[in-house]
């Protein structure tokens, strides 16, 4: 073929298919963590193949990129440019961002997922005992959402949890770690997220002094959270769409289907447990997708957070959402706030309402 055949034939392409034919196919990278049941919602979407349908349609490619339990953090790849998109602890997530971590929220994808434990023996029975007492937190890092969690959930109930007159000292253990420092009494509570935390429950016969899946307070709200990073929403919004809409479609479908959702994982060798034991916990949270209920999370934890110090009071609240949460119909790209999935008949209804509540389960502590 010569040259001026090559341009012609180009030329031709163009004028079938568009200014796409001189374009590269884009591909998004999804980070997901291995050996975490909080990622389930992303995982169902890659394996049951919601992000070959979403991708296909905008005729775009994804790449899924594993993150061992450990080995770092979505977080890690997103400022290394080495992925645009994935899900995370939405409170671990906010004082990065208000530090310059440039991701932008897209929707929620489920509730629950961390637990607070004592002994048997723990003459700590209800929080409101911690006023006064100088306890020891066992963390596994001092940035982890449970941190954030416990602080907003303290101080309603008066317990101070900063500063030189705190009732409390956090102290970070690894995850593993966690468990034995309890038993033999180096901390007075250990935080935890499933399934380890569950996992800890059930092998050392530890006590739940808080459940954020039941917690009247945090069982309303969304605990873990996708986004992508702001340069795939600014350069690729139809890319960002694609991923939130299959990435919801995973949620909806755990939701109707937690068996399967173990089931999946399990199978593909991406978190550990038993079909029963996983399915268990997926149960136990809610997966109803809605960009409204997420938005009334992140306002709702945010607001706290400035509250308790984590994050500067200067903060505007409201620009620091719009700025952070992904508007598609500003870019006129269609993105529903949820889905349903209907296990009889296999297929999902898209949702324009917020739900009337996430909660499923609801104990007072």
């Amino acid at each position: 073929m010569n040259f001026k055949h090559l341009i012609k034939t180009t030329l031709i392409s163009a004028l079938l298919f568009g200014a796409s034919a001189f374009a590269e196919i884009k591909t998004v990278r999804i980070a997901h963590y291995t050996g975490v049941l909080c990622s389930a919602p992303v995982h169902t979407a890659w394996l049951k193949g919601f992000f070959d349908e979403e991708f296909k349609k905008i005729g775009q490619k994804y790449e899924m990129v594993p993150i061992a339990e450990g080995s770092g953090s979505v977080n890690d790849l997103i400022v290394a440019g080495k992925a645009d998109a994935g899900n995370e602890l939405l409170a671990t997530e906010l004082q990065p961002i208000q530090n310059g971590l440039p991701i932008i929220f897209v929707t929620g994808v489920h509730t629950g997922c961390t637990k607070f434990y004592v002994t048997k023996q723990s003459t700590i029975k209800k929080l409101k005992d911690l006023k006064g007492r100088k306890s020891k937190i066992g963390v596994i890092g001092l940035s982890d959402s449970s941190i954030m969690t416990f602080k907003r959930k303290l101080r309603d109930l008066g317990v101070v949890a900063d500063g030189p007159e705190a009732d409390v000292e956090f102290v970070v253990y690894g995850a593993s770690d966690l468990p034995l420092a309890l038993q033999k009494g180096a901390v007075d509570i250990i935080a935890l997220h499933d399934p380890t935390a569950t996992t800890a429950e059930e092998e050392y016969g530890f006590r739940k002094l808080l459940d954020t899946a039941t917690d009247p307070k945090f069982a309303v709200e969304y605990c873990c959270i996708a986004f992508v990073s702001l340069k795939l929403w600014k350069e690729n919004p139809e890319g960002a769409a694609a991923f939130t809409r299959a990435v919801a479609r995973g949620s909806a479908f755990i939701n109707a289907n937690p068996r399967e959702a173990a089931r999946l994982q399990l199978a593909k060798d991406i978190v550990p447990g038993s079909e029963d034991f996983n399915t268990k916990l997926l149960e136990s949270y809610t997966h109803i997708p809605s960009r409204k209920a997420t938005i009334r999370t992140f306002r709702t934890v945010a607001t706290e957070l400035q509250k308790t110090g984590v994050l500067k009071k200067k903060l505007n609240i409201e620009k620091f959402i719009t700025s952070h949460f992904a508007n598609f119909a500003s870019k006129g790209i269609h993105v529903p706030d949820g889905y349903k999935y209907d296990k009889d008949t296999g297929t999902f209804t898209e949702t324009t309402e917020e739900p009337k509540t996430l909660a499923k389960n609801i104990v007072e502590n």
